[in-house]
């Protein structure tokens, strides 16, 4: 059987748009993350690998369209990252990157790369889900609307408690978890973990990569 050199993958987008967290989120530890697209005073990166991951921060500036055009759709899957930045439900971040597919005519997939890269490197511990359970019965919204609202001292005195949960899932997480358990106060931490990772919209991407992954494998070993 001929054996042919490993797809290159390249991640890429603006500068904070999330490049190495999504890197993290997938396990993409041989990918190349290339320079910020919009660097001042150079310029664009040669995005010249097998397949593209175009990270894009919750939205697409002219720059960003300017630069896909030149792209392959068939090489190229755009990431509609920090998802829960948009809107107030999973349907806005959703209608968005619908929205962009079709603008773009590149598949666009809502994610949050920093909950993903949080469920598979961590798991719930029991002070989190202590955490959670003082909280489930408190109002949500106006209780996750913000950071500041859901670590505030005047809410409750765990301030530090509240804070390190947030450190460690994100208030779309942590939204997510609240959710969750006053639907099912017994939920225990790993499936909780399974909810989270679920909720962060990683493994759709997951799947469609690892297909046209396979998909270039083979044409390189012919």
């Amino acid at each position: 059987m001929p054996v042919g050199r490993s797809p290159r993958i390249q991640v890429t987008g603006r500068a904070r748009a999330g490049k190495t967290t999504l890197r993290h989120a997938l396990s993409l530890l041989t990918a190349e993350e290339t320079r910020p697209v919009d660097q001042p005073g150079q310029p664009s990166p040669a995005l010249d690998a097998d397949l593209l991951l175009y990270i894009l921060p919750g939205t697409a500036n002219r720059a960003d369209r300017r630069l896909l055009t030149t792209l392959p759709p068939d090489r190229t899957l755009v990431v509609l990252n920090k998802a829960d930045s948009i809107g107030t439900r999973w349907s806005d971040a959703a209608s968005r990157a619908a929205q962009l597919e079709s603008d773009l005519g590149f598949t666009t997939f809502p994610v949050v790369a920093s909950l993903a890269a949080h469920t598979r490197s961590a798991t719930l511990t029991e002070s989190d889900l202590h955490t959670l359970h003082r909280h489930r019965t408190r109002p949500d919204p106006p209780l996750t609307l913000s950071p500041d609202l859901f670590t505030t001292p005047d809410l409750a005195p765990d301030p530090e408690a509240r804070q390190a949960l947030l450190d460690r899932w994100d208030l779309h997480g942590v939204s997510c978890a609240l959710a969750a358990l006053r639907a099912d106060p017994g939920l225990t931490p790993r499936v909780l973990r399974q909810i989270l990772h679920c909720a962060s919209g990683i493994d759709p991407l997951h799947y469609e990569l690892h297909r046209r992954y396979e998909t270039v494998a083979a044409a390189l070993t012919d």
